[in-house]
């Protein structure tokens, strides 16, 4: 039992080490902006973070984590400098459920997926991940500005 509890200790001590902060990041911020956006549809809407940034290392930007959801980021050049892009679409997706006073009518009912996010965030805080010389690091984004 007791070698039993030493092993997760340590599993579970290696997996936190392995989300660690990159407290010297190859990059430098400048700034860091979020907005909500509205598309010329109905029900078509959702957020974008922008982030500016200077390095003079190789960085592979990969994904970004804002307000318990992730998506890819996408790397741009522009006359102003470099900046990473990640979009947010914030519509949740309803799937029709069958409610009945009859369980088995309710047995094709989808099974909702939990899924669990690997950082604890305030609202404007947001985490990106990126590789250097193939190795996978996160940085931490204190304070996000949001656009109005």
């Amino acid at each position: 039992m007791k070698h039993l509890l030493i092993f997760i200790f340590i599993i579970s001590f290696s997996q936190c080490s392995s989300l660690q902060f990159d407290k010297n990041a190859p990059f430098k911020i400048s700034t860091a902006v979020y907005e909500n956006w509205e598309g010329d549809q109905p029900g078509v809407k959702g957020t974008s973070v922008k982030i500016n940034y200077t390095t003079n290392k190789d960085v592979k930007f990969e994904n970004i984590y804002f307000r318990n959801n992730t998506t890819k980021l996408q790397t741009k050049n522009a006359t102003s400098g470099k900046f990473i892009i990640g979009y947010f679409n914030t519509v949740s997706k309803q799937n029709e459920l069958v409610l009945d006073k009859n369980p088995t009518k309710e047995l094709n009912n989808p099974i909702p997926q939990i899924k669990k996010f690997p950082f604890k965030l305030k609202e404007n805080q947001a985490v990106i991940s990126y590789r250097i010389n193939g190795n996978l690091a996160y940085y931490s984004i204190k304070l996000l500005q949001k656009v109005k």
